[in-house]
């Protein structure tokens, strides 16, 4: 399994990990030696004693709270507002949802118009390797404050009409 901190941290952290059977980690620190001889020893350090002292495991309770809020903000408001022509589907946990659009809509036209607006959504179309596509968004809902949410649809809903 290979991973990164930035999204769980912050993004300018640039520290990743790899989690590898006993027998290959000596082929894994090798390889990783020959391609950066001047690993960040210092923000391994940091990070180490992070978490170590239970800060990370609380950071990460902390922002699940603070993301099942921003998610269930936007889950609302996209529902009241779009519900006629798009079907939310609020996951467990995550930092995305994926509303599909109801009818013949196209995800990559929608996608166009709400980057006109100013907005960010991912047609999720293009992801399918199936014959036949479902037309959806890929909605971020991490970086904004829920606050923000209600504006953002109304954004969204301008740019469906």
């Amino acid at each position: 399994y290979v991973g990164t901190l930035n999204k769980a941290l912050f993004p300018g952290l640039r520290l990743g990990y790899a989690v590898v059977p006993q027998a290959l980690a000596g082929a894994f620190a090798n390889a990783r030696q020959l391609m950066d001889r001047q690993p960040p020893t210092l923000t391994q350090a940091i990070v180490l004693d992070f978490m170590r002292e239970g800060q990370f495991a609380a950071h990460i309770r902390r922002r699940r709270i603070a993301y099942k809020a921003q998610r269930d903000v936007l889950a609302a408001e996209l529902s009241a507002r779009l519900g006629a022509v798009m079907e939310v589907e609020v996951p467990d946990g995550g930092m995305h949802m994926i509303a599909y659009l109801k009818g013949d809509r196209s995800d990559l036209e929608v996608e166009a118009a709400a980057a006109e607006a100013g907005l960010s959504v991912r047609a999720i179309s293009r992801l399918y390797r199936q014959a036949k596509p479902r037309s959806g968004l890929m909605l971020g809902f991490t970086g904004f404050p829920a606050r923000a949410m209600a504006g953002g649809v109304a954004r969204l809903e301008k740019a469906l009409t």
